[in-house]
Order: C-alpha cells, then sequence, then structure tokens
C-alpha cells in the first residue's frame, strides 16, 4: 500500500543541511505524542510500584518498560537494509506540479518493513509531500510517487532521503538519513495564450517577403539579362513582344525565427526588475514552443551566446535548456549580439513594459 503525508516545510532546511554531515550508522531518535503519554504514564506505574511495593504494580512497569525496548528493537529492523532511489521527470516547467517517483528495496532476505516514510529532501526547496509505505517485502520492491511543484528555473539539487519508521507501537519515531544526489533541470515556465505578447510574423516558407529572389509568388516581368536563366524566360510574352522577357519572383519569407533576449541587468538590480527579468524568459520560452509547433526553425539568442537551432517540428528542449540555465550580465560591460541568419525573422524580448509579470 502507497500513500502519502504531509510535512512541514521548516523541518526540511535543518535536515538538509545536516544530512552532508551525516553518518550511515547513526540513528535520530524522537517521541511522538502517544509515545509522551505513555511514557509518563509508565513513570507514574513505577513511583506508584515502589511506594506501595505491590508485586502487581512491578508487573505491569517490567511490561510496559518491555514495550519501549521492544519498540526500539523492532524499529531498527525495519530500517535496516533498505535501499531508496529516485526516477526524476523528463521536463519540469517552473511553477507547475511535477511527479517524482521514489523506489524503495528491501535488501533483507528474510525480514520484511512495515511503515516506513521516505521524504525526498532537495537543496535549498522544502518538501511537500512524504511517500508512505505499508509493507514491503522481503527481497522486494515497491514505487511511491509523490508532487513537487519547483518556483525557480534552473537546476534543482537534491541531497538524499530521510527514513522514518513508527513501527511498532507509536511510541517512538526513529529515522535516518540516506544519501541520495540528484539533480533535476527546471525548464522556465511557460505563459498561457492571452500572455503571450508576440508572435513572429512569418507563417512558414511560403508567404511572400516582398523582395526578389528564388519564391513561389510572381513580382513581375522584365528584360532579359546576360545572367538570367532559360527557365525563367515567360515565353507567350517574349512572343507578343518580340524580345525576351523573364519573369521575376518574390523570395519566400525565411521559416527561421531569431529572438533577442537582451538579458542584461544592473548589478545592483531589484527584485521587481529580477522578475520582469524572469518573465522575459518565460516569454521567450512560450514563443519559442509555439512556433516550433507551427512550423519554424527557432534559435535563441542572448548577449554573447547563442542556443542551438532546433529545426521545425522538433522538440524544444534544447532551447528551454539553455533558457532555465541563462543567466544575466553586467549592463555596464554586456557584449553584443551575435548576428542572425540574414533570412532570419527577428523578435526583440527584453525588459520592456509589455513584459511585466501577470
Amino acid at each position: 500500500m502507497v500513500g502519502e503525508r504531509g510535512r512541514s516545510k521548516d523541518e526540511a532546511a535543518p535536515q538538509t543541511r545536516a544530512l552532508r554531515h551525516e553518518q550511515p550508522w547513526r540513528r535520530h531518535l524522537r517521541s511522538t505524542r502517544e509515545g509522551k503519554a505513555f511514557i509518563a504514564v509508565t513513570l507514574g506505574a513505577g513511583l506508584a510500584a515502589f511506594n506501595t511495593g505491590n508485586n502487581l504494580l512491578f508487573l505491569i512497569l517490567g511490561f510496559m518498560l518491555s514495550l519501549i525496548v521492544l519498540s526500539g528493537v523492532m524499529s531498527e529492523t525495519v530500517i535496516r537494509g533498505v535501499r531508496v532511489s529516485r526516477r526524476l521527470p523528463q521536463r519540469a516547467f517552473a511553477g507547475k506540479t511535477c511527479l517524482i517517483e521514489l523506489v524503495l528495496l528491501n535488501g533483507k532476505p528474510r525480514s520484511p518493513s512495515y511503515s516506513l516514510e521516505i521524504e525526498d529532501l532537495a537543496l535549498g526547496a522544502p518538501t511537500e509531500r512524504r511517500c508512505y509505505f505499508l509493507k514491503v517485502a522481503a527481497g522486494a520492491e515497491q514505487t511511491a510517487a509523490y508532487r513537487r511543484t519547483p518556483m525557480q528555473r534552473g537546476i534543482l539539487p537534491f541531497g538524499g532521503f530521510r527514513l522514518a519508521t513508527r513501527y511498532p507501537f507509536g511510541i517512538f519515531e526513529k529515522w535516518r538519513m540516506l544519501e541520495g544526489p540528484g539533480e533535476l533541470l527546471v525548464f522556465p515556465a511557460l505563459l498561457l495564450d492571452e500572455h503571450q505578447t508576440r508572435s513572429p510574423a512569418s507563417a512558414g516558407a511560403d508567404s511572400p517577403s516582398h523582395k526578389t529572389g528564388f519564391g513561389t509568388e510572381i513580382a513581375g516581368l522584365r528584360g532579359y539579362e546576360s545572367s538570367d536563366e532559360a527557365r525563367s524566360i515567360h515565353w507567350k510574352r517574349t512572343a507578343s513582344l518580340g524580345r525576351l522577357v523573364v519573369m521575376e519572383r518574390q523570395s519566400d519569407a525565411s521559416a527561421e525565427l531569431c529572438i533577442r533576449l537582451d538579458n542584461a541587468l544592473p548589478r545592483n538590480a531589484d527584485a521587481r526588475l529580477l522578475a520582469r527579468f524572469e518573465h522575459a524568459i518565460s516569454e521567450a520560452a512560450t514563443l519559442a514552443v509555439s512556433s516550433l509547433h507551427r512550423g519554424l526553425s527557432v534559435q535563441v539568442m542572448a548577449r554573447g551566446t547563442r542556443s542551438p537551432l532546433v529545426l521545425a517540428s522538433a522538440a524544444p528542449e534544447p532551447i528551454l535548456r539553455y533558457l532555465a540555465l541563462l543567466e544575466s550580465v553586467d549592463a555596464a560591460a554586456a557584449p553584443g549580439f551575435d548576428p542572425c541568419a540574414r533570412t532570419a525573422h527577428i523578435v526583440e524580448i527584453g525588459l520592456h513594459a509589455g513584459a511585466m509579470p501577470a
């Protein structure tokens, strides 16, 4: 049986920091609310037994102390010999919930494990959910998934896992820390269609650009020149005029979109300006994804750097990865933009008023 349980966000940060110096043999223990009441009753029974000398009270005291000892032994059996790994999603976007799978393997040859809770610890990010396993048989493997919502683009590092149990009586919660480093690349947030303020003017390779060249649309007729090809001669018009006339065509608009993203920021940029910069990155990512779906090849350029050129209808991962790792540069010493292709349609995106956060 697999489920989820919530957890306080304030507890994740100190546990993540302590994981770096954790020893594999170390165990942590704390009493639960029910356990504190049980310990108080045990102390009361002990005081009553020593004051009265009643053998029945001594018997009850011994029984309650044996439950405490048995709880420690059985909980150690449960968390020993257990290994945990994670499966990260292929795509994760900032501000959007994704599923992360945790795989628990019980390496003990004979003893099953009961009532295990696993918390996946991310560095600098609180854990929203924990995965719960009721029973994992000896040598068996089980998988559970939990929801995580990364709030920032970039690399989200994972440090390890917190493996806890309250088995068998719920008097104490015992846990150990397991190493499990990993990284999740979080893509920029994609805007809704109504928030997308820019779109490329060209709809494909068949739209004319009103410039002469090779294309499908006829621009007009002109006199024949020695450099013209014979297949461009308009023979009917040549016969009626008595001289050679050629067809002049309009060159087709480029099917390549070049997005220029201005990543220059002042050295002491405030939070509002940083939010506008993140919104500009999301705007560029949204425009790139939608343009690729419409059949355009897309490339994103920032100051001094550029993304790979992604062909039309291809997966947008190279551009999304580039935007996820893009950093701002100092506006005082910012380099210029690399030149775009001559036939590319250029869209400028920067820290303008139209790119305010929605």
